[in-house]
């Protein structure tokens, strides 16, 4: 006896490459499967299915008795992105929207070796356990082609950052079970060392049994500015407690296990740097693991418009018995608007920020620091050498955005 089988994603998926809902009936001659449905629903929050399908699919004919649903295109379209938690205190839930479950079920078609056509369901709600995952909005690299899901504790790029003394950032975690997050140590160059802390003291990070989407990745608050503002956090960790404010040393944030003896799954070292000649600027984007990022530009930047119109010839009357008025032009502009532009530099940097360059560029969200505000800009994009000690020696990124918004408001 043959029945068919499906294949179902794990967490954590990334929809910016395909996601497939695949089943199969071929172990068996006179094995078929005729159709197959899918319903599909994409929500936050809890883990067991709930609400109503955002989608309802269905495929009448196979290959080779395989039929396969590619889903990436419309989970993509439920993300919400906000890069307002940059400036969040202790252990924060990712926002509403950012980290979404998708499940999936449905009915099937198939012929049991060569008995006749019956009908089963797959995967159903009253299930006692049914299969669902957790995606973001991130992409699996070239060589991922299956691709595999992510795993890994920290959701960012492998690099040493680099900090304004001040300056607000967060960290992107993967806070699944199987990583057991128990703990985010702050370890200063000189050795001053303290557990990060929440409001009100704890050291715990949301609980990820809850099955929560947004208690799974979360954010830690571990900027210059985030340890500084840390009502509960040990004083000799805070910036304010270092030699010059920390500037010109490094602190690491390395994340714990839940043991009674903590055992380190990763570390993420960072550099305060106070630029005394040029003004910084920060960009925030959505990384190649689906969850906001962000790097200083700490050299040399410049601005630039790029200025359009629309244009036409005025008919001016004239006659003997008339002047007409200079002030009025025969060539008239209307529609006149600028989009601004920003060139900005990164400052000498290790070669591993060649994939935090391209992630920012691969990414379809990101934004500067405008005072206290992020603003859309769009990266200049094109062909980019990334550059090697042995051949550059130092290493410097020029990169230009595009604000995402006319100088002239025209947001209606």
């Amino acid at each position: 006896m043959s029945t068919p089988t499906a294949s179902i994603p794990d967490s954590l998926s990334m929809a910016r490459s395909p996601i497939f809902f695949t089943a199969r009936n071929n172990s068996v001659a006179g094995d078929t499967l005729e159709s197959m449905t899918l319903d599909l629903r994409i929500y936050s929050g809890l883990e067991t299915p709930s609400g109503t399908d955002n989608y309802n699919l269905e495929k009448d004919y196979s290959i080779n008795n395989v039929i396969n649903f590619e889903v990436s295109d419309l989970i993509r379209s439920e993300f919400y992105h906000d890069f307002s938690i940059w400036n969040d205190i202790g252990f924060v839930q990712s926002p509403q929207g950012e980290a979404l479950w998708v499940y999936g079920y449905g009915d099937w078609y198939y012929n049991n070796a060569g008995g006749g056509v019956v009908s089963a369901q797959w995967n159903q709600p009253d299930e006692e356990a049914p299969d669902q995952f957790l995606v973001t909005d991130g992409w699996a690299t070239m060589t991922n082609i299956a691709p595999t899901a992510v795993s890994q504790a920290v959701l960012a790029t492998s690099r040493d950052r680099q900090v304004q003394p001040l300056a607000y950032e967060v960290l992107g975690i993967y806070n699944s079970e199987a990583n057991d997050l128990g703990s985010i140590r702050i370890t200063w160059e000189n050795g001053a060392t303290a557990l990060l802390t929440n409001a009100g003291g704890s050291t715990t990070p949301p609980d990820p049994t809850t099955n929560n989407s947004q208690n799974l990745v979360i954010y830690a608050g571990v900027g210059t500015a985030n340890l500084e503002n840390n009502p509960d956090l040990q004083a000799d960790v805070k910036p304010s407690g270092q030699a010059n404010n920390g500037i010109g040393s490094y602190y690491d944030v390395i994340l714990q296990d839940n043991d009674d003896l903590p055992t380190e799954i990763a570390r993420v070292r960072y550099y305060v740097i106070c630029e005394a000649r040029y003004t910084p600027y920060q960009i925030a984007f959505i990384n190649r693991f689906g969850v906001a990022d962000f790097i200083t530009f700490f050299k040399r930047s410049d601005e630039r418009g790029t200025f359009t119109q629309d244009s036409y010839q005025k008919s001016i009357y004239n006659d003997g018995f008339t002047t007409p008025s200079l002030q009025v032009g025969k060539y008239q502009s209307f529609n006149v608007n600028s989009r601004n532009s920003l060139t900005l530099n990164t400052g000498f940097v290790d070669e591993d920020y060649s994939e935090t360059i391209k992630d920012i560029l691969m990414s379809e969200y990101v934004a500067v620091l405008d005072g206290s505000t992020w603003v859309s800009v769009v990266p200049e994009r094109g062909s980019i050498e990334y550059q090697k000690h042995i051949n550059q020696k130092l290493i410097n990124y020029t990169m230009t955005f595009t604000y995402g918004f006319d100088e002239r408001s025209l947001v209606r």
